[in-house]
């Protein structure tokens, strides 16, 4: 009876892994909002879950279909995580131990940037600071006072301080032009860089959806499907703001997604050729929320296909909510002057 039992169990349940396995990857590719508590659930989650069941019925009974599943759910794990992925480029990055080259005028500088929550608390500012970005968005941001004391700090006389509610963008540059956000969910900054780059800089802190414990729940459910809707209405419109098509006008869009990678929330900036620089470059453990035990990356900077990926981090912010997101990348090179 035993031996009946175990090769019921080797036959059903890869079956059944197999097409649970193709039913969350047609959700994740397709992001359909009918489905938003699938797409929200990071792909290790799903990955790890069933290559535990996987294991554990193998253990059970030996099967080579079980022994199989387990590998597939293995490969997803290694091929798909921006976990892993992060962790590999850390290790081969410490491996290889080489240090950066100054950029030569054809190659471009580098622009630094980064992405702070705050909470109100002054020191969770200083801490960012630490990272010397050349920009830097803020939220939930302390008062004007510390922040120009902070701006004077970093970048001097060159210095940029914008507010809007409690929303902040400091960076080292002349602003050109200010837009805001009626509902107080965006800042937008048209800066000029010393260098002659002009940056768009968008900063936001929207409600998105996250993963909740209770999500599969049908009200829950149908909460998380209105505000994934809605955020991507918002993120949708923000990008209409200004021209991202141009050589010397970078854009950067960071700040509280609110939303784990990969949700159809950032699709309209997938659309615009816009880049997650945590994806693209992204080194080590790179998720931000909570700050102590992360495991979403709710905190994201993303920028225009003229400005190239070179390393993305986070910082320890004990004093709020998510981790600080510090982000390098290359500015495009300067065009030589006609005689």
């Amino acid at each position: 009876m035993w031996r009946k039992t175990q090769k019921l169990l080797a036959t059903v349940v890869p079956l059944v892994l197999l097409l649970a396995y193709l039913a969350v990857a047609a959700c994740m590719l397709n992001r359909w909002d009918a489905m938003v508590p699938v797409t929200l659930t990071p792909v290790w989650a799903w990955a790890g879950a069933g290559a535990l069941v996987s294991l554990l019925c193998w253990i059970v009974c030996r099967g080579p279909a079980l022994g199989a599943m387990l590998c597939l759910f293995l490969v997803t794990v290694a091929a798909f995580s921006e976990e892993v992925r992060g962790i590999c480029r850390e290790a081969v990055a410490s491996v290889r131990e080489r240090r950066a080259a100054p950029a030569s005028p054809e190659e471009g500088a580098i622009l630094r940037l980064a992405s702070v929550r705050c909470s109100g608390k002054e020191e969770a500012l200083r801490e960012a600071v630490e990272a010397a970005p050349d920009l830097l968005l803020v939220q939930e941001a302390p008062d004007k006072m510390t922040l120009d004391a902070i701006a004077d700090r970093l970048y001097g006389v060159e210095r940029s301080v914008t507010t809007w509610g409690d929303l902040a963008i400091l960076a080292r540059g002349e602003t050109l032009s200010v837009l805001t956000d009626p509902q107080g969910k965006a800042l937008h900054v048209r800066l000029r860089h010393p260098g002659g780059l002009v940056i768009d800089a968008t900063n936001l802190d929207l409600p998105g959806c996250a993963p909740r414990l209770d999500m599969w729940k049908p009200p829950v459910w149908k909460g998380l499907v209105a505000a994934r809707v809605e955020t991507r209405r918002i993120v949708r419109t923000l990008l209409g703001e200004n021209p991202m098509n141009r050589d010397r006008v970078a854009r950067v869009v960071g700040g509280g997604f609110g939303t784990p990678p990969k949700d159809d929330v950032f699709r309209p900036l997938e659309n615009n050729r816009m880049v997650d620089t945590g994806a693209a470059s992204g080194q080590g453990w790179n998720n931000t929320h909570p700050s102590t035990y992360p495991f979403l990356r709710l905190d994201q900077i993303w920028v225009s296909p003229n400005l190239v990926p070179l390393k993305s981090t986070t910082r320890l912010n004990p004093d709020a909510k998510g981790r600080i997101v510090v982000s390098e990348v290359r500015m495009p090179a300067a065009k030589a002057k006609v005689p």
